[in-house]
């Protein structure tokens, strides 16, 4: 049985738009016609009874239309080209491997060759645009998203949701980024994005012995040591272990988030995974600052990012791996800034400083580019000397009122 659409095969701007597909598929086994048929099936309601190219792309359609992956597909698609344009080009390159598949099949469509012939083509369908139910649960996510961040730098939910590349764990990453985006909202949204909230002094630490000025600046907690062990104090002066208070603001600049994506990050605090807290963070900074770069590390550094787009991708492809090498992901950052020039802009770690190895001259290097160095600690580890830092612990129960419970100023 053939397959005829309500469009002319013939049309110029349909065989620009199949081009178009093919150009993004790399021009494979397919032509003009399945493209045009592809993208207007999504486009438009198929009619079936007419014209075809080939009879196994005709069943092969006729499966995938009465399919479940269909039914979660096409009203995201309906009379809209990009998602369209999206889940054409998913539909040709299962069917492509489809084809390559047929050849082991031999005879695909007599007795039991037909029964594998639909198991394979039920195969390439999840293969290229996973689970059914994946759509349903990616297109709210990125919706939520949208609406923290604005859909213009998100861009259409529909088009992101069928161009992310179908992955085993990405409904995994899914989740943690839709528990992301709940634990968002008890962050509030910072004034300041390199620090957690807007009342927020910063704090660094440093040695203070033999510096007026400094002394001023002494924390409460470093107070009450002068006053009520002076001895204790003394000796934590010299070891660079006194807090000081920082009314330093940081402004708007540009951000450069270093996150850390190392198997440690995706054990729990509170009840909650760390990637999560740190994937709220991101997200504040992103919601408050539209100059971010975003570069994820473990063991290893890896590309940086710019793009909110990409960036969704990246984090549903991020899973638990490698150990952590911060002081070899900040010796990225410092020369991705000054190759790319990037002036005033702030460097912020978040991490769960899983690390005994950090070089405290990397830090004093990234303070010679960067506008400043803050490290946002996720969980209880102690953060490094000599940096200004942020705790981020989640509260025990998602519906605390107060989102100063969610940090803890060190």
């Amino acid at each position: 049985m053939g397959l005829l659409l309500n469009v002319d095969y013939s049309d110029p701007l349909a065989r620009m738009r199949a081009r178009k597909i093919l150009r993004i598929m790399g021009n494979g086994v397919v032509g003009e016609e399945e493209a045009i048929d592809a993208y207007y099936i999504h486009y438009r309601a198929p009619i079936f009874g007419g014209r075809a190219s080939s009879p196994v792309w005709g069943r092969f359609v006729q499966f995938y239309v009465n399919s479940s992956y269909y039914n979660k597909i096409a009203p995201l698609c309906r009379l809209r080209h990009g998602p369209s344009l999206r889940a054409a080009v998913n539909l040709l390159q299962a069917f492509e491997n489809y084809l390559k598949s047929l050849e082991e099949l031999g005879r695909a469509w007599l007795g039991k060759g037909r029964r594998n012939a639909w198991v394979e083509a039920l195969r390439q369908l999840r293969r290229h645009f996973g689970d059914p139910s994946d759509v349903e649960v990616l297109y709210s996510v990125f919706k939520k998203l949208g609406e923290i961040l604005g859909g213009e730098r998100v861009g259409d939910p529909a088009s992101l949701t069928l161009s992310i590349s179908p992955d085993p764990r990405r409904v995994k990453i899914a989740e943690i980024l839709s528990k992301a985006l709940e634990y968002y909202k008890l962050m509030g949204r910072p004034t300041r994005p390199g620090l957690a909230m807007p009342s927020f002094r910063g704090i660094e630490r440093v040695r203070v012995f033999g510096s007026l000025s400094r002394l001023t600046r002494l924390s409460a907690y470093a107070w009450s040591l002068l006053a009520g062990a002076p001895l204790l104090f003394l000796y934590k002066s010299f070891h660079g272990e006194l807090s000081l208070n920082v009314a330093k603001s940081v402004g708007d600049s540009g951000f450069y988030l270093l996150v850390d994506k190392s198997g440690s990050m995706y054990s729990a605090v509170n009840g909650v995974e760390k990637i999560v807290v740190a994937t709220a963070y991101v997200i504040a900074v992103l919601r408050s600052s539209r100059k971010v770069t975003v570069r994820f590390f473990d063991a290893e550094v890896y590309d940086s990012i710019e793009d909110v787009k990409r960036l969704i991708d990246v984090l549903l492809r991020t899973v638990a791996s490698g150990g952590t090498d911060i002081s070899r992901a900040i010796e990225a950052a410092s020369y991705d800034a000054k190759t790319r020039n990037l002036r005033g802009y702030t460097l912020v770690v978040v991490t769960d400083m899983e690390d005994e190895k950090l070089d405290a001259e990397v830090i004093k290097e990234a303070k010679a580019v960067f506008r400043d160095v803050v490290f946002v600690v996720v969980g209880l580890a102690k953060p490094p000397q000599g940096v200004r830092s942020i705790r981020l612990l989640p509260p025990q129960q998602l519906g605390v009122n107060s989102p100063k419970k969610f940090y803890l100023h060190q």
